[in-house]
């Protein structure tokens, strides 16, 4: 009877509803409580249950000093609950209808607006930061201009020297400015040994101003020194505007033409 019951649960009954009527199609009548007792249905629940039925038009009340019911016999009670439910789904469908009628002239507006920093992307943390570097290299197809200002914020950008030998040997160009200090480190004196090997311009200067990317004339990663928190707190933002980009390139070809050559 399980599989039964769940198919009158699929054409909308409830459990109780589903036990109780047929418990009823195994007899021609049967009083509330022995149809409790019968279904296994709560006795306090079994009144609710019957009026739920006839009211659906699935149990009929039988004239008599005893109150007892019956149920309608199979057919015409399931071709009512399909009825009720084709009703359901078509009113379902016309709300539906006045649903994306409703919504569609909202989505078409909304298609229409953009928020103003859409191009401006706020990098929080190290790990995320690393990532997004790794993916802008990943993208470069031209030109990465870069001003590493230390201390460096990545320990260690091994795709980096991948990246530079893939843009070089397409034609492309990488150039960085290096602070001074950074020849002292011999750890980071041997990073820049490495890219330089693999095809990096490189050239140093005693001070910079500030950590920056600038990826084919583009994309830029700029990272600004918070002036509140101080020098050991900074925000790193990822900017995708072609005019910006160009401004600072300006910039860039200053400090590169002022600095000198890694010897």
């Amino acid at each position: 009877m399980g599989d039964l019951s769940q198919q009158f649960i699929d054409l909308g009954l409830t459990g109780y509803e589903a036990r109780a009527y047929l418990a009823l199609l195994a007899r021609d009548r049967y009083t509330a409580a022995q149809l409790a007792r019968e279904s296994g249905v709560p006795r306090q629940r079994i009144y609710d249950v019957l009026a739920g039925l006839t009211e659906r038009g699935l149990v009929r009340v039988l004239p008599g000093g005893t109150t007892r019911y019956t149920a309608v016999e199979p057919a015409s009670a399931v071709e009512r609950l399909m009825a009720a439910r084709r009703a359901e789904i078509d009113r379902l469908e016309q709300a539906t209808v006045r649903l994306v009628e409703s919504l569609a002239p909202v989505w078409s507006r909304g298609r229409q607006e953009s928020d103003p920093l859409d191009y401006v992307e706020v990098l929080r943390g190290r790990e995320v930061l690393g990532e997004r570097i790794g993916e802008i290299q990943a993208d470069a197809r031209q030109e990465i201009l870069a001003v590493a200002k230390l201390p460096y914020l990545l320990d260690d950008n091994t795709a980096g020297a991948t990246t530079i030998r893939r843009l070089t040997r397409s034609g492309g160009r990488v150039r960085c400015v290096y602070e001074r200090a950074a020849l002292d480190d011999p750890a980071l004196l041997a990073d820049i040994r490495r890219y330089t090997a693999a095809g990096e311009e490189a050239r140093v200067a005693a001070n910079l101003p500030m950590r920056m990317w600038i990826v084919d004339g583009v994309r830029v990663v700029m990272s600004l020194r918070d002036p509140v928190a101080g020098s050991g707190s900074t925000t790193n933002i990822v900017i995708e505007h072609a005019s910006l980009a160009q401004c600072l390139t300006y910039a860039f070809e200053t400090i590169w033409t002022g600095a000198d050559p890694v010897t």
